[in-house]
């Protein structure tokens, strides 16, 4: 989990901190922005961002909250949060960004489909077929 300092900053200071941040990120290229990140975040934070961010493109394909508390494992109160966050437009720029590049929304979605059907027989003609095998046998 995150441990933040007591000792508070000017908001100011945060401001310019966060612009600094938001500076070298865009001057990252494919390769080194996983480096910079792994480096920067520690596993709770990495795993919060992904979560958040699966979120948010759930809702943008119109999944109920219900279905991204239980599917991503966070509270169903981070999902109402971030439901209504999304509901009331926090999200616009995400929104716009994930429609925008349809192939970075395919690849999210690719990745997000696997782990809804996780477990789950392929779709179509003899979906239960090799499972129902496995029981036979």
């Amino acid at each position: 989990m995150a441990h933040l300092s007591k000792q508070l900053m000017t908001e100011e200071k945060q401001t310019e901190l966060f612009k600094q941040l938001s500076d070298i990120i865009a001057r990252l290229d494919k390769t080194q922005s996983p480096k910079f990140l792994e480096e920067l975040l520690g596993e709770e934070e990495k795993l919060m961002l992904s979560k958040r961010l699966a979120a948010i493109i759930l809702f943008i394909e119109g999944h109920s909250s219900y279905r991204v508390w239980t599917l991503l494992k966070i509270s169903p109160s981070t999902a109402d949060r971030i439901r209504l966050n999304y509901q009331i437009g926090q999200y616009g720029n995400i929104q716009k960004f994930i429609t925008e590049n349809k192939t970075e929304h395919a690849r999210i979605l690719n990745i997000l489909e696997t782990i809804l059907q996780a477990g789950l027989p392929p779709r179509g003609r003899g979906r239960w077929k090799s499972t129902l095998e496995k029981l036979n046998h």
